[in-house]
């Protein structure tokens, strides 16, 4: 991963902290944690995993389409999509956190 790529991958991040925080939302996972984020016009999406459980876990770059994301992100992400952005997270799914960003617990 080259400095400018990881350089956006935590500026994505932190608008998207800041603003969860910011509606008094908290992340209470204790495992690995996805911060996806989507490009509606295009259908590609950007996933990042956080956490040191992230090592052992497959997922994160980008995708092209949602038919490419894995079953399990996918399964999740049809339920967070459902909600509107920033209500509370949802135990073992994750949060909604804008129109176009999702934390994910795995």
């Amino acid at each position: 991963m080259s400095v400018k790529h990881f350089d956006l991958e935590s500026l994505r991040m932190v608008q998207d902290i800041a603003t969860t925080l910011g509606n008094q939302n908290k992340l209470t996972h204790k495992g690995a944690i996805y911060h996806a984020k989507v490009e509606p016009d295009k259908d590609i999406w950007q996933l990042t995993c956080l956490g040191t459980e992230c090592i052992d876990l497959p997922h994160g770059g980008i995708y092209r389409g949602t038919e490419t994301l894995p079953t399990e992100l996918m399964s999740k992400l049809s339920v967070l999509n459902m909600l509107e952005p920033q209500q509370p997270e949802i135990e073992g799914v994750g949060l909604r956190s804008g129109k176009d960003s999702f934390w994910i617990y795995m």
